[in-house]
């Protein structure tokens, strides 16, 4: 046997689709929430039938399918009838009600948005959509840093659906009480996929994204179970792609246990990387790091003194560091004893 049947030439590669192995590839067929999906579909469908939609808020943890389910129903609703329009908003980018409305402006094909404020992008959009009906979704809707935008696309278009997505269970309580009654939306929660469904979503990714015989059963596995362990799909995907990565950088046609491990290393940089602050959740992280410990009242009012910002809209703030796992909260007595969350970081 040649020595070096097992290197890969300088044009050859191991993978044969690599963008299946991005978070953001939205597959033909969504496996495990065929039944989410049906109940997003149900809220939409009184839209066709020139009535008024229902409002929702989709909640789970990061990785479990949420923003997926969601465009495949756009998709199917979008290749069913043109009697609807689609907008789809990622709040994380669009942070503002300035910014949220001026991407729907966009994406409506409306451009003269220079010069106009708020209130007046709202009402040319409104001239437009109550013609039709819309479904809106926002996604990361808890990264708004004005919530008047839901308020409005509420209160001023007709036919529409409002589909909101958050990793926070604890969203609603956040909003504004008005605009909390103005919505009232359904909850529907996604739980993260088993750990057999996490292997037959990972599975079929590996086939389609790899040659075969570039993975064996005692490489692919451990990599199911981390993913499964840490219910996101991301992890399961980031290890695919950096393992293929690490043997290719070798010269290698198969992955070994060493490029598993050296994708597994940069594991927790990646789900960091993927999470990223915002101005006032890193002057927050950055508070706590200078008192670790202290009661989040104390925390609130070194915050307060930075942005001059509600009390409500701190605690989003921590909520998302906390479920984003820069933050814990530990219950323990203040000065005057009682007893309330101490925060550290992780």
């Amino acid at each position: 046997m040649n020595l070096f049947n097992n290197v890969l030439q300088h044009n050859e590669t191991l993978f044969k689709n690599e963008i299946v192995l991005d978070y953001e590839y939205l597959p033909h067929i969504l496996k495990f929430r065929e039944s989410q999906q049906q109940h997003i579909a149900t809220i939409i469908k009184p839209l066709f039938a020139n009535r008024m939609g229902s409002n929702i808020l989709i909640t789970g943890k990061p990785g479990i399918g949420k923003t997926a389910a969601c465009r495949h129903v756009l998709r199917d609703m979008e290749q069913h009838s043109d009697k609807i329009v689609s907008i789809y908003i990622n709040c994380w980018k669009q942070d503002t009600a300035y910014k949220v409305l001026v991407d729907i402006c966009m994406q409506l094909g409306y451009k003269w948005v220079q010069n106009k404020k708020t209130n007046e992008l709202m009402d040319e959009i409104a001239k437009i959509l109550n013609k039709k009906a819309a479904v809106i979704v926002l996604d990361e809707v808890d990264k708004l840093k004005e919530e008047q935008v839901i308020y409005q696309l509420v209160e001023d278009l007709y036919k529409k659906c409002i589909i909101m997505i958050s990793n926070s269970k604890d969203f609603l309580a956040f909003l504004d009480q008005r605009t909390r009654s103005r919505l009232l939306p359904e909850i529907l929660e996604f739980e993260p996929y088993t750990y057999k469904e996490t292997e037959a979503i990972l599975q079929e990714r590996k086939e389609t994204g790899f040659y075969d015989n570039v993975w064996s059963d005692e490489e692919f596995m451990p990599i199911v179970e981390k993913t499964a362990d840490g219910k996101d799909l991301r992890i399961g995907l980031f290890l695919l792609r950096e393992s293929g990565n690490a043997a290719e950088n070798r010269a290698s046609r198969k992955i070994q246990k060493r490029d598993v491990d050296i994708a597994v290393g940069k594991l927790s940089s990646f789900l960091k990387s993927s999470k990223v602050l915002d101005e006032e959740e890193q002057e927050v992280l950055e508070i706590v790091k200078e008192h670790q410990g202290l009661p989040s009242t104390e925390i609130y009012e070194l915050y307060k003194e930075l942005f001059d910002k509600s009390e409500r809209t701190f605690r989003r703030k921590v909520a998302s560091l906390k479920e984003n796992h820069y933050l814990e909260a530990r219950d323990s007595k203040d000065k005057n004893g009682t007893i309330v969350p101490h925060l550290f970081v992780k």
